[in-house]
């Protein structure tokens, strides 16, 4: 399976989620750990995915242990998780395909469908992300030539600061699917509290 012709996705879990005493990755819905929402829901865009690990990254991959065997997904350790989320967007993106757009998501938005990725890929703007009322989204799109960019810089980087360079295209949606993170133990009562969206 070689996934979409156009685009990648490089999926962070690397953090140790201090906000939720870093559990949140490992909090169960539908049965189903965030996680393996987050990355089965890639798999299931048909998205070339890059996997990033750090925090407790061997309990996580025995929560996806199923997905494994899937040739889209890639799975990369983050050694150095703590120096911040750039430090594990620099480790994922040396697995990117150079020539395709790309997806960076969080894998603790276990809303985040294939509808999600597919509706975004429709555009062409250098970098797309969505906005749901004043709220910056993920996934945001990325056009292939940042990758090279993103692997010079230092491991404290951030992306909002090095997109503000970029020609950005913030899209208007009102699906709280994009701004819908799972952070902390109220966020996850809150997800337990609507059952089925």
């Amino acid at each position: 399976m070689e996934g979409s012709r156009t685009t990648q996705n490089l999926l962070l879990a690397a953090g140790s989620g201090v906000r939720s005493g870093g559990e949140k990755l490992f909090w169960t819905y539908h049965g189903k750990p965030i996680i393996y929402h987050s990355v089965a829901n890639s798999l299931t865009a048909n998205l070339r995915t890059i996997l990033v690990l750090g925090f407790r990254s061997a309990e996580l991959l025995s929560l996806i242990e199923e997905l494994l065997p899937n040739p889209l997904l890639s799975v990369v350790i983050n050694d150095h998780y703590e120096a911040g989320q750039g430090s594990s967007t620099k480790v994922g993106a040396q697995l990117l395909d150079r020539k395709k757009r790309f997806f960076i998501s969080l894998a603790d938005m276990p809303f985040i469908e294939p509808k999600h990725y597919h509706f975004l890929e429709q555009f062409s703007d250098f970098v797309l992300r969505p906005v749901v009322g004043e709220e910056l989204g993920h996934p945001v799109l990325h056009d292939p030539s940042l990758i090279e960019i993103i692997l010079k810089q230092d491991d404290s980087f951030t992306m909002r600061t090095l997109l503000q360079a970029y020609p950005m295209k913030k899209i208007a949606v009102d699906d709280p699917a994009y701004i819908q993170d799972i952070d902390t133990l109220n966020h996850y009562k809150t997800l337990l509290s609507h059952g089925d969206r």
